[in-house]
């Protein structure tokens, strides 16, 4: 499963990233450089390491009389990534360790802003908007899961059978689906969070991840607090196939 948090420079930058560490263990390795629409769009893969504090305890002991000490230590993880930051200026990373300070995002994000000297920001991403687009562009595609918020500011889940179409083009917390795309089928999930996991194919290739996320998550991505969605009905008259997708095949 290929799975991050989407984040978006200020600025795009300059060139590609290029490998990359200092004395303070930080080190970036590109293992991969696919340019495509004649050099337009460059798409990297490769790891990211770096140090992150993690609170240890030192537990002590005396007779019945016990003794915690803790104490903040610094420990080294590493994280996979795909980006394409001189051309759309993202990252896609898994956000595994939250950071100390508030003008700081977390890591790894915050080891990529001083890599790309350039603020970097998590993105949200709008999920109804994204089933939208596949419905527009009259695609084969298949909801799996729907979640939204409700007038009670309670989260509504349907899964199954209950996952319908009708429901996931106003879906404004998160949907599953399948869509056919580039002669493919994409298994997927995204959240308004700016969560993205891809179930199938297990093994994208990053330069093909790429193209999907240029092609179809940044047009549904944004930065800010939160996007008004204009709730929609489906734009046709309900067909016997539609209903049969919507009661058989999302489930």
């Amino acid at each position: 499963m290929i799975d991050g948090q989407l984040g978006l420079l200020a600025e795009a930058a300059d060139e590609p990233l290029e490998n990359y560490h200092d004395q303070t263990g930080r080190t970036l390795f590109v293992e991969r450089t696919q340019t495509y629409l004649d050099d337009e769009l460059t798409i990297q893969s490769g790891q990211i390491a770096g140090d992150v504090p993690k609170q240890d305890e030192r537990v002590m002991t005396s007779g019945h009389e016990i003794d915690v000490e803790t104490r903040t230590v610094s420990k080294t993880v590493a994280s996979d990534w795909v980006a394409d930051v001189d051309g759309d200026g993202w990252i896609l990373a898994e956000r595994t360790h939250a950071s100390d300070l508030e003008h700081e995002p977390d890591w790894p994000f915050n080891e990529f802003q001083h890599l790309c000297r350039t603020e970097i920001s998590p993105v949200r991403l709008k999920p109804w908007q994204f089933v939208r687009n596949q419905r527009d562009a009259d695609r084969d595609y298949v909801v799996k899961m729907t979640t939204r918020e409700s007038e009670l500011e309670d989260v509504s889940i349907e899964w199954g059978k209950g996952a319908l179409k009708k429901d996931a083009i106003n879906a404004d917390v998160g949907v599953a689906l399948t869509t056919h795309w580039r002669d493919m089928f994409v298994e997927l999930v995204l959240y308004s969070s700016g969560y993205l996991a891809i179930w199938d194919p297990g093994e994208m290739k990053p330069e093909l991840l790429g193209r999907f996320i240029h092609d179809e998550i940044i047009p549904v991505s944004y930065l800010g607090d939160g996007a008004e969605i204009e709730e929609t009905q489906q734009p046709h008259q309900t067909t016997l196939d539609d209903a049969e997708s919507d009661e058989g095949v999302d489930a």
